[in-house]
């Protein structure tokens, strides 16, 4: 065996020795007591009744921020006509997806410690961001059918969360601009959903978070006021050993990449399950990733 061999061998080798499982992604975050108790309460609400609302999530001086900084996004936000069949029909709002790819407004606030310390009440510690999207349904848009956010997954029910979606009111969510409609406790069936079913109305001032199971039966509401938008932040996480909605790999470039803190990094991907999965050659992802992208500058 020639020395490069043996080098590459030798390198593998130190590795595979290596290999640790990766901390959690909420590793070193220390809520104090207040946002404790806001965690706890709020995971418990989600496992009985499938959605919680926390008030306050945002200060005000954040919600501003987030509306000024996001106003370019939410201005990519259109209409379109759904009567082609299907659970949407009539006018519905064309979200903006991909949002990680078009902006770092939103970068702290994917990985705010109340956040995600909620989200791994509800998954477990081995979860990631499946996608993000601007929401910003417009007057005269009309409702949603109701529907769970976990049904691409084709695994029969019961079974345990997959999916944990939350919603950043920017605006007041009230019944007449289009709340989201839910049906408390719906998590828990195993039946097809029931168009007809009796909801309420996730109203909530701005600055607000709601979060709830991907099984929930949940639905948009229509806007039927004449003036006013309801602007959102919709982060949708998923289980890690699942495939993301969004295919945050392609979708965002590698500049990009590379301006994020690096938990949203792993938050978005870059992230092993345990020993190996995700792992590229043995090798961490985010360090891999790393040393290539400093090779190509």
């Amino acid at each position: 065996m020639n020395r490069d061999a043996e080098s590459i061998k030798s390198a593998t080798v130190k590795r595979v020795k290596a290999l640790s499982a990766p901390k959690p992604l909420t590793h070193g975050l220390d809520p104090d007591h207040r946002n404790r108790e806001v965690i706890d309460k709020a995971t418990a609400e989600v496992k009985e009744l499938g959605y919680a609302i926390i008030p306050g999530f945002l200060s005000e001086q954040r919600l501003n921020l987030l509306r000024n900084d996001l106003e370019p996004i939410f201005e990519q936000s259109g209409i379109r006509n759904a009567d082609q069949g299907g659970r949407y029909s009539g006018l519905q709002t064309v979200h903006v997806h991909n949002l990680f790819a078009k902006t770092r407004a939103v970068d702290e606030i994917a990985i705010d410690p109340v956040l995600l310390l909620i989200i791994e009440g509800i998954l477990g510690s081995l979860f990631q961001l499946s996608v993000g999207t601007a929401m910003s349904p417009q007057p005269g848009v009309d409702p949603q059918g109701l529907h769970r956010d976990d049904g691409h997954y084709p695994l029969a029910r019961p079974r345990p969360p997959f999916i944990a979606n939350s919603l950043i009111a920017l605006d007041d969510f009230t019944q007449a601009n289009g709340a989201t409609r839910i049906v408390p406790g719906s998590h828990k069936r195993t039946e097809d959903i029931k168009p007809n079913t009796e909801v309420i109305f996730a109203e909530m001032p701005a600055g607000s978070l709601l979060v709830f199971d991907g099984a929930l039966w949940h639905a948009g509401g229509g806007n039927r006021t004449k003036d006013q938008r309801r602007r959102s932040i919709n982060l949708n996480f998923n289980l890690s050993w699942l495939r993301q909605q969004e295919n945050q790999y392609v979708g965002i470039p590698r500049t990009e990449w590379l301006k994020m803190p690096e938990r949203l990094q792993r938050l978005l991907g870059f992230q092993k399950v345990n020993f190996l999965y995700g792992s590229v050659d043995y090798t961490d992802p985010l360090v891999y990733f790393k040393q290539n992208a400093a090779l190509l500058k």
